[in-house]
């Protein structure tokens, strides 16, 4: 193992679920106490180690299963990476932030919105090992509950959502969910499902300035567009608009997914494939073999040669680097 002039100590918990402290690409972490389990690996490194959350389809859209540390390989500026940590699945446990769309264009369909996330967050959270928090975002984002497990807590506050004004400042939303929310995150598994119809009107953020944010802060979006279209919505099609464009971007370079459902049953049918996708990632972990000095963004890749026409969801890359010293 090479040095860098200092080392730290990542103890991971493989049958706890734990993963060390939640930290930051580039932000070293404080090591944590031993604890006795047989389970154990004790891992000394140099560097600062990247995680990366994995969802692996099948040419229908099925989850393939059963994967091991050996099917994957990982690419960082085309150089290939040793995984140093991996989890099947449902192995860690999660952090989701909710952001709905309180805009003056969803007041028709708030009622709906309320509805679909509040069952959202009965299935999400039915183990007790996963939490979540609420945000809710139209001129400014307001977060409205923090991470928690309780259930009964989040839909009492999602009910409470009782009117919708204003423009839309989605991109300030995700700012500041990666800025205040996910530095707390109990793990490193971190997601935000966006609900909106729309494109953002009003931050002070941009597009890129939130990809990039989500990109340090090792957080994987997806987005339920509310506003209907369906199977028109397909890229090249008219009804696949700039906003559709920007949101599937935004998904996408971050490891996520977007949804267009038509009607609100399809609507109902995404909140539960957004969920899916969220209990079917494998979690791997590596130690880039570049030198940390370089701060240029950094593109990764992950190939499964076994399964070569398996579509696989994972973040583009990221910059090196402490997000609060960057991004603010």
């Amino acid at each position: 193992m090479r040095s860098s002039g200092f080392s730290l100590c990542i103890l991971l918990c493989l049958l706890s679920g734990v993963l060390g402290s939640p930290r930051l690409p580039g932000v070293a972490a404080q090591a944590q106490p031993a604890a006795s389990s047989a389970s154990e690996e004790e891992f000394t490194l140099d560097v600062v180690n990247i995680s990366l959350p994995v969802t692996v389809l099948d040419r229908q859209g099925r989850f393939i299963a059963n994967l091991g540390r050996n099917d994957f390989e990982v690419f960082e500026n085309t150089r290939r990476q040793s995984i140093i940590a991996f989890e099947r699945r449902d192995g860690l446990p999660l952090n989701v932030a909710i952001l709905m769309d309180t805009s003056t264009s969803v007041r028709y369909r708030l009622s709906f919105e309320r509805e679909a996330i509040t069952e959202f967050l009965s299935k999400l959270l039915d183990n007790r090992r996963d939490q979540a928090s609420f945000v809710t975002f139209d001129d400014e984002p307001r977060i409205r509950a923090g991470f928690t497990s309780d259930f009964r807590q989040l839909a009492r506050v999602v009910n409470s959502v009782a009117t919708a004004n204003g423009r839309t400042a989605l991109y300030d939303a995700i700012k500041q969910v990666c800025l205040e929310q996910m530095p707390s995150a109990s793990t490193r598994r971190r997601a935000i499902l966006v609900v909106t119809d729309g494109g953002d009107t009003a931050s002070d953020t941009t597009l890129d300035e939130a990809i990039s944010i989500a990109q340090r802060a090792e957080v994987t979006i997806y987005a339920i567009s509310t506003k209907g279209g369906g199977v028109f919505r397909v890229e090249g099609n008219p009804y696949f608009n700039l906003d559709d464009r920007n949101l599937k971007r935004l998904c996408k370079e971050t490891g996520g997914d977007v949804f267009f459902p038509s009607d609100s049953k399809q609507t109902k049918r995404a909140f539960d494939l957004a969920k899916d996708y969220l209990r079917n990632q494998y979690f791997l972990v590596y130690e880039p073999n570049e030198s940390g000095r370089n701060k240029h963004f950094r593109e990764i890749e992950v190939r499964i040669p076994k399964h070569r026409d398996a579509r696989v969801l994972t973040r583009r890359g990221y910059f090196p680097g402490g997000l609060a010293a960057d991004a603010k």
